[in-house]
């Protein structure tokens, strides 16, 4: 693992730099005002070959993708053995919908079907591993996990119509 070396900027901020195993580096400048710049600086070269400007929420935005918030990438191997017998679904949630307009908690998903609601995208939010006390909304997408037969027992115990008959109406 690369060291990350850090040194003060007075009047600036902050800076971080991050040797990469391919021997160029990254810097990061965090400025007092939030702003980050991150630059790219090729093996020998004094000169970056790229920056870019960064607002405090795209970078927090940016750490979260770097840090698996949204994908979690798992070895070949690994991944055909944990998908042996697990599904995962993404499921929109209709108007007229039984999960419509309630609490995960009042659902009791999990006790029922054994699946686990890992996610609810409405419009562009995300929101992963959401609280028991999120209430599920018309037009969210909810992603569910699940072996099998449990995916199959919620699309049954709650009704859920596939997505070719959703297509078809």
């Amino acid at each position: 693992m690369s060291e990350i070396k850090e040194c003060d900027l007075p009047g600036i901020g902050k800076k971080f730099t991050l040797e990469l195993d391919s021997d160029d580096k990254l810097v990061v400048v965090i400025h007092s005002s939030g702003e980050r710049e991150v630059f790219k600086f090729v093996k020998d070269n004094d000169e970056p070959t790229s920056v870019t400007t960064l607002t405090d929420e795209e970078a927090r935005q940016i750490g979260a993708i770097l840090s698996g918030t949204y994908f979690q990438p798992v070895i070949e191997e690994e991944q055909k053995l944990a998908m042996k017998n697990v599904t995962m679904e993404w499921i929109k949630i209709e108007f007229n919908s039984t999960l419509a307009n309630k609490k995960i908690e009042e659902l009791d998903v999990r006790k029922k079907t054994g699946v686990t609601i890992t996610t609810i995208i409405r419009g562009e939010t995300v929101i992963p591993n959401p609280p028991s006390t999120e209430i599920i909304r018309p037009q969210d997408t909810i992603i569910i996990i699940g072996s099998n037969e449990q995916v199959k027992n919620f699309i049954s115990t709650f009704e859920i119509k596939s997505s070719i008959e959703n297509d078809r109406q």
